[in-house]
């Protein structure tokens, strides 16, 4: 279930989000709170309107955001925490002329109120 939403500055050079997400999502498997890897729903998108400080050209960032059912103590949030932001800081190409600033946010979505349902497909007859 849990829900990984990647934002980053257009400004990253060699940048691209297929590898970061499927880094992200091997990652949050690995720690062994996720039971099923195909529960792992994770996008990105690229911020082209965004000021960082007061408008330094030099700066960049990507933000990750994951969406966790609650219920999980703060052990297991940090842990999810601290191995997405060591999989980001290992996906991240080497950027020459920008800081990047790399953060990691853990979101408790509650439980009584989130649905979901699997539409498989149907056999054509």
């Amino acid at each position: 279930m849990p829900h990984i939403h990647l934002e980053y500055s257009d400004n990253l050079k060699d940048f691209h989000s297929q590898p970061i997400l499927l880094g992200l999502n091997q990652a949050l498997f690995a720690t062994g709170h996720v039971q099923v890897a195909t529960d792992i729903k994770s996008r990105a998108i690229c911020q082209s309107d965004y000021l960082i400080g007061l408008g330094e050209s030099n700066q960049a960032y990507v933000h990750v955001k994951v969406s966790l059912l609650s219920g999980r103590d703060i052990a297991t949030k940090t842990e999810i925490s601290n191995q997405l932001l060591l999989a980001l800081q290992q996906s991240l190409p080497k950027q020459t002329h920008l800081t990047v600033q790399l953060c990691v946010e853990v979101l408790e979505m509650e439980s009584a109120f989130y649905g979901k349902t699997v539409v498989v497909p149907t056999s054509a007859t």
